[in-house]
């Protein structure tokens, strides 16, 4: 037994039973041998721990009942989707804020007078020339 491991025990009815680890803190979760990962990477870990420290039979797990199993290789499948819609929604609101912004906030080099410079934090945008078949400009 662990010299640290009482730290995560306590007595129910008079029985050891363990801790809630959302009420202890990192400091006591580190003496119990705990590191800070994520939650995928805790499942992974386990998965592991379950294959014998052999990444290969992680990968050609049959136990496809398992909860950790879609897990096992330290992704999340249910969120790929779910990221590239969202990837997908925020660009969709940042074309619909650029159309409706117009050019208002951008200092354009005709509204400056003689000699005035366009401070440096400030963003300008010019579009590009535009160019006819052979290259040269319209």
């Amino acid at each position: 037994m662990k010299p640290n491991h009482h730290i995560g025990l306590e007595q129910r009815d008079g029985f050891d039973a363990g801790r809630d680890p959302r009420s202890m803190s990192p400091d006591e979760l580190k003496q119990l041998g705990h590191a800070r990962v994520s939650p995928l990477k805790a499942l992974r870990l386990k998965c592991l721990d379950c294959c014998n420290d052999t990444a290969q039979e992680v990968r050609f797990c049959t136990v496809v009942n398992c909860p950790s199993w879609p897990f096992r290789m330290g992704k999340n499948p249910w969120t790929s989707e779910a990221r590239r819609e969202i990837g997908r929604a925020a660009a969709h609101r940042l074309n619909v804020e650029r159309a409706t912004a117009g050019f208002d906030r951008l200092q354009t080099s005709s509204s400056l007078s003689a000699g005035e410079r366009v401070p440096q934090e400030q963003s300008v945008d010019f579009a590009p020339a535009l160019t006819d078949d052979k290259g040269g400009a319209s």
